[in-house]
């Protein structure tokens, strides 16, 4: 008993590729798709007309102009055709294929090439960018933009996402790994998530995401590296900052030491966002078009000290009336300062490894409840932290307003101490 074919699915359609030769893939009941060594995906269907006693293949059309559902109805369609002895339109011998009309072949094949671009890694990655666009905060955008044109696309943009394996994301992310390990993590993400998106699409079968979770050697996990132990290291720190000649990029830092506000947000600070009387910092939880701009997306408010006012004042004089407090330096592109200017600054200081931007925000957490006797409640509501109730979040720093507002000042007038060498005042 002759053995029949297995049905062809969509997805094992559409997933077909280019070979040395060319090779066919069968559906059943004389119908079954030709796959040139260009890639160009031709449906044949075998047919007999009565009295003859071989089988007379046909082509009826091209992948994807014409889907499996409609290829498997045209092909019922001839064979009946056939089977009645009537002259059925649109029946081609596999010998005339080659002398195709040139429109309709060039046509397919733009199908085919199309298709095939659709199904690479790098318009995959950019398909899975776009969608998140909208809502994720800049800083996350930025990043996650960097891994993916900067190595997926620029080094292995072209493999499959419909056979991408995890052999094939391997060297690239263990050699990030070496130099960059938290941005090889933050790839292996990517990447992870990336091909899910190629799953939901229907251009990888189901329970196909790739095998990343040891992929990567394991690591010591650590925080962002910051001054929380050391009051006369931080003093160093301070007047570090206070003397760096860079007056934009000192008065972006020292707004975030004496707020805690993320980096990203303070560097792309919107006049808008700040009443100087009022010594108010509003921060909304979401940009315009609807991104992120808090990490929570949650709408956070900040007091502002005495001496973030005088040098909020100078950033004034500097902008002339634009939109963003920290003007971009030479070279950047962003309309406002660029995060890397704070943490180059940092570094260039002599402080890398040891501090970082985003480190204020541990300093302030450890120092403010072992010197300052801050309640941890009040610290985490001022580091706009959101507990697993958002509610609870937003009442938080309701609550804790008047309290916060003391806080802050205390912290600058505190990192202020250390800076001029008074360390101890008021703090033994």
């Amino acid at each position: 008993m002759p053995k029949h074919a297995k049905p062809l699915t969509e997805l094992e359609v559409r997933n077909a590729r280019a070979k040395q030769g060319a090779y066919t893939l069968a559906d059943g009941k004389g119908l079954y798709l030709q796959i040139s060594k260009a890639g160009l995906k031709t449906w044949v269907v075998r047919y007999r007309l009565p009295g003859s006693k071989t089988a007379t293949p046909a082509s009826i059309g091209y992948y994807p102009a014409m889907s499996l559902a409609d290829a498997r109805v045209h092909a019922i369609q001839i064979q009946q055709g056939a089977k009645a002895g009537k002259a059925t339109p649109g029946i081609r011998k596999a010998q005339q294929i080659a002398s195709a009309s040139d429109a309709a072949s060039s046509e397919a094949q733009r199908l085919a090439e199309a298709e095939a671009e659709r199904s690479t890694l790098r318009a995959s990655a950019r398909r899975w960018l776009a969608d998140k666009l909208p809502h994720w905060a800049d800083e996350t955008y930025r990043k996650a933009r960097l891994v993916v044109e900067g190595y997926f696309v620029a080094e292995i943009g072209d493999l499959d996402i419909r056979s991408l394996q995890s052999k094939d994301v391997r060297p690239l992310l263990l050699r990030m790994a070496e130099g960059t390990p938290q941005l090889a993590k933050k790839a292996k993400q990517y990447i992870g998530r990336i091909v899910e998106q190629a799953i939901d699409e229907g251009l990888r079968p189901e329970e196909s995401a790739l095998r990343l979770d040891r992929l990567l050697p394991t690591r010591r996990a650590g925080h962002m590296p910051a001054v929380t132990d050391d009051e006369g290291r931080l003093g160093d720190l301070m007047r570090a900052i206070d003397g760096y000649g860079n007056r934009v990029v000192r008065a972006a830092l020292l707004l975030a030491a004496w707020t805690t506000v993320r980096s990203g947000v303070v560097a792309s600070a919107r006049w808008s966002e700040i009443d100087l009387e009022r010594a108010e910092w509003r921060i909304p939880g979401k940009e315009p078009d609807g991104r992120n701009r808090m990490k929570t997306g949650v709408d956070f408010d900040t007091s502002l000290p005495t001496q973030a006012i005088e040098v909020l004042k100078e950033m004034q004089q500097r902008s002339h009336g634009a939109e963003y407090v920290f003007p971009p330096q030479a070279r950047q592109k962003s309309a406002h300062l660029s995060r890397d200017s704070l943490s180059k600054a940092l570094r260039d200081m002599n402080f890398r490894g040891e501090h970082t931007t985003h480190g204020f925000r541990a300093s302030f957490r450890t120092l403010g409840r072992e010197r300052l006797d801050v309640d941890v409640d009040v610290l985490e509501a001022q580091l706009a932290h959101a507990p697993k109730n958002e509610l609870d979040a937003a009442y938080a720093r309701v609550k804790f307003r008047e309290k916060r507002r003391q806080i802050v000042q205390s912290w600058a007038d505190y990192l202020e101490e250390l800076k001029v060498g008074d360390n101890m005042l008021g703090h033994a």
